[in-house]
């Protein structure tokens, strides 16, 4: 009987076959991300912000639950204590709800979309906000402050609250439950053979993430490998993550060490973004053929176990949903889809969180910067990255990087701020707040310190 764990078999299909069937997906794949592209004077950023919702003890509120129980804490508010308590209090202020069956409406709900903002969730209930499309940071901060504004008077009036950290500072793991989501059971069982850290990533984790645009794909891959090339000392700035597992964290960064250790087939690089000739093909060829975990088949979810995205789809067939489920297996610190994710900054409490989107928006709209930064790190290879990143994880502000940045980690931060700073005075002359918000940032690398270390 096939089960949902079953493997597809392609033993019988020759090398020929397969090539095509590569070069099928990989055609199909150029084309969506050429699609993609924008003229530089429409480019606009995505933000998006995980909260984790934890009830007046800080330990996590489960994503269902009668009244009488949630979790191993006791509940007694009429309508239950759970996630699913809060979405429906706050589905009346949107204009459309997504249930784990689209068609079904009473199957297990799971987010709210209205024009100004999108609530789903992350596979152990962390509150995702994810934004419209924006250019004026401003225009982020309305949407925001009213989406918090409405959560906060609803967890207030359970007893909770939302919380931006970079991980749960009290509940464990193994205590957190999984979504009812079909994808999620799955991935969880093939992490477990891919690294230490899958089941911290799906459940404990909570991030800021920004996109960008790019107006073709030279511009795209200048953005991809600039982006990987700041990613640590991104990560050592927006640093939130003081516990880890109910225990103090003593070393800088550990969202970044639950990531590089949950699956080295999707996580870090793209293997050859720093090869000269790198391009869209390249970030194709490794999509369709990194283990794709898991595939959607006439509305079936499916195990694929170490089969590619190229040996379970019809790659001459590919719809745009199959196309961003395979781009989405892939949790790349920068990854490509229509647009540029840059994906390695720890949830942080909002005015962080925009100046982090300011900051992004200085170095990588201004055109200066960033062919200037690109120069700056044309030695990279791939190797440099994950060493970088060890360093900084190991000592932070004190990790000697001189031969990768040509100066040390405070100057190297400054230098990204002023850059930033220059950079929006530039592109948003009459809103001199922008380059004003760097100042939260500014403070921190003064004092060599970060989010975390002032928790602690």
């Amino acid at each position: 009987m096939k089960t949902p764990f079953d493997i597809p078999k392609n033993n019988e299909v020759s090398e020929s076959v397969q090539l095509a069937r590569l070069d099928a997906g990989v055609e199909a794949l150029v084309e969506y991300f050429e699609a993609g592209a924008k003229p530089a004077e429409k480019s606009k950023l995505g933000f998006e912000l995980e909260q984790i919702i934890v009830d007046k003890n800080d330990y996590s509120v489960p994503y269902t639950g009668e009244p009488g129980a949630s979790g191993t804490h006791g509940c007694t508010k009429q309508g239950g204590c759970s996630i699913t308590s809060i979405l429906k209090r706050l589905s009346p202020l949107y204009d459309s709800e997504i249930h784990a069956h689209p068609d079904d409406p009473s199957s297990p709900l799971l987010g709210l979309i209205r024009p100004d903002a999108t609530i789903t969730l992350e596979p152990g209930a962390q509150f995702e906000y994810s934004s419209m499309p924006f250019w004026r940071l401003e225009d982020l901060n309305a949407a925001f402050t009213r989406f918090q504004a409405e959560l906060t008077e609803v967890t207030g009036q359970l007893g909770y609250q939302p919380l931006t950290v970079g991980y749960h500072p009290k509940t464990k793991v193994r205590d957190i439950t999984l979504l009812p989501k079909e994808r999620y059971k799955m991935m969880n069982e093939h992490f477990k053979s891919t690294g230490q850290h899958g089941i911290n990533m799906m459940r404990g984790s909570a991030s800021t993430q920004v996109t960008i645009d790019y107006h073709d794909e030279a511009d795209a891959i200048m953005k991809m490998r600039v982006a990987a090339a700041i990613t640590p000392l991104l990560s050592l700035l927006t640093d939130n993550t003081a516990r880890f597992e109910n225990e103090p964290v003593e070393d800088y960064m550990k969202r970044t060490t639950i990531w590089n250790d949950v699956d080295p087939d999707r996580s870090m690089l793209p293997p050859g973004l720093f090869a000269p000739s790198y391009g869209f093909a390249d970030y194709a060829r490794t999509a369709l053929t990194a283990p794709i975990v898991l595939f959607d088949k006439d509305g079936v979810v499916s195990y694929a176990g170490q089969a590619g995205a190229a040996e379970v789809y019809d790659t001459e067939q590919l719809h745009k949903a199959d196309i961003e489920h395979i781009l989405s297996m892939l949790f790349f610190d920068v990854r490509l889809r229509n647009y540029v994710e840059i994906r390695c900054a720890d949830s942080m409490p909002f005015p962080y969180a925009l100046a982090y989107a300011a900051l992004i928006k200085g170095l990588f709209y201004d055109r200066d910067n960033l062919v200037e930064l690109a120069d700056k790190f044309r030695h990279f290879d791939e190797d440099s990255v994950p060493a970088i990143k060890a360093a900084l994880v190991r000592d932070g502000y004190d990790a000697d990087l001189e031969a990768y940045y040509g100066e040390c980690v405070q100057t190297s931060l400054l230098d990204l701020l002023n850059r930033a700073r220059a950079g929006l005075l530039l592109l948003a002359e009459d809103r001199p707040e922008e380059a004003a918000s760097l100042n939260l940032f500014q403070d921190l690398v003064e004092r060599t310190t970060t989010l975390a270390r002032e928790q602690s």
